[in-house]
């Protein structure tokens, strides 16, 4: 599985100890989708299997998300009780209210075809192929510019629910700001010099 989501186990006791523990993890899972959140490089998810309640918050969460044809996504809290709290933050903000309303009111698993109908998933590939494919995609970022991949996944993140003029003032200021850095030089003068580009992450 790619994550099939936390282990229920001893959830439902009442001891001070296993509640502590409950409380830890849940701390821990919030750190973890809000480093995400905050990275500075491009996240690519590569499915396979389940991402099931806090793995479907984690796929969400990433940039870009491959699957494998034979992955299953969905959120069954409900089934038991629960709801998934703090995955419905990626969630609507990669495939929207109604979307998140039906996969947290029906608890249903949907398969990576459906996925990518909701647009959870950019691309699905062959169970066999699924690994390399995501690792070929991984390479090619890894050949961009760092600085453009950097502030231009900040700026992406800066402009959400922002007023639409406010945007584009906005992203005026990071154009200049993107153009006046040495990686971004050198990838101009690269390509009038008809080379390729050696990036310094500057």
């Amino acid at each position: 599985s790619f994550c099939s989501g936390a282990d229920l186990g001893g959830m439902s006791d009442n001891n001070e100890q296993q509640i502590l523990k409950y409380k830890e993890h849940v701390t821990k899972f919030k750190n973890c989708l809000a480093a995400i959140h905050q990275l500075k490089k491009p996240i690519v998810a590569a499915v396979n299997g389940y991402a099931l309640a806090g793995g479907l918050g984690l796929a969400a969460a990433c940039d870009i998300t491959l699957a494998a044809e034979s992955a299953q996504f969905g959120a069954p809290e409900i089934n038991v009780g629960l709801w998934g709290m703090m995955i419905s933050a990626p969630l609507v903000q990669t495939i929207g209210y109604k979307k998140t309303y039906e996969l947290f009111y029906t608890g249903k698993k949907i398969n990576s075809f459906e996925a990518k109908e909701f647009g959870l998933v950019n691309t699905i590939f062959p169970d066999s192929d699924l690994l390399e494919e995501a690792m070929q995609f991984a390479r090619s970022l890894a050949k961009r510019n760092p600085t453009a991949l950097s502030l231009g996944r900040e700026a992406m993140q800066m402009i959400e629910g922002m007023d639409y003029e406010k945007s584009l003032t906005y992203l005026r200021d990071q154009v200049i700001i993107l153009g006046e850095t040495k990686d971004s030089k050198e990838g101009m003068t690269a390509f009038l010099k008809k080379r390729q580009p050696v990036w310094k992450g500057c």
